[in-house]
């Protein structure tokens, strides 16, 4: 709230002196959405999703099928090898919930490691269209911070960031 409230307060007095300021604004998504390498990393990240999940199927088909055969077969086994079974039966439980933790683990990872150079790009973009085009502010629109934006007043430089980006 402290920073929305202080946020609203600069913008405020930049409108009040605005006369001879520039001030621009930009759409992040669709920055971010333009760019070849975002894309190119959701369809890796997608690729990863897919190849994880369909890997916990196979160990949620395996532990099923042997959990049904030991249903079946617990009537007739002797102690110690229904025993034997119940906790190999644990073991491959637990072993795929820690699968599934790792890997979900691992794809924030991945995004995090792909996004992380992106995001830098942008704000480099935006800090290099910034000054060369003497902005006093470039605000993203995408955000909640900034409800309210003239259009007319301001200058949209979402297509410049992705020019320069590309």
């Amino acid at each position: 709230m402290r920073k929305t409230l202080l946020t609203l307060i600069m913008i405020c007095s930049v409108f009040c002196t605005a006369n001879a300021q520039k001030i621009g604004h930009f759409s992040y998504n669709a920055v971010l959405k333009g760019l070849p390498a975002y894309i190119t990393a959701q369809q890796d990240l997608e690729r990863m999703r897919k190849q994880y999940a369909e890997e916990l199927q196979t160990g949620e088909r395996e532990f099923t099928e042997k959990y049904e055969l030991f249903i079946e077969q617990q009537p007739t086994l002797a102690p110690a090898i229904s025993e034997k079974r119940r906790t190999e039966l644990q073991e491959l439980y637990n072993s795929n919930m820690k699968f599934r933790d790792e890997s979900q683990r691992m794809l924030k990872q991945t995004e995090q490691d792909t996004m992380t150079p992106i995001k830098e790009s942008i704000k480099s973009a935006i800090n290099t269209i910034g000054q060369r085009g003497g902005y006093l502010l470039i605000v993203n629109t995408d955000s909640d911070a900034c409800p309210y934006l003239d259009g007319a007043s301001t200058t949209d430089v979402t297509a410049e960031i992705l020019s320069l980006l590309r």
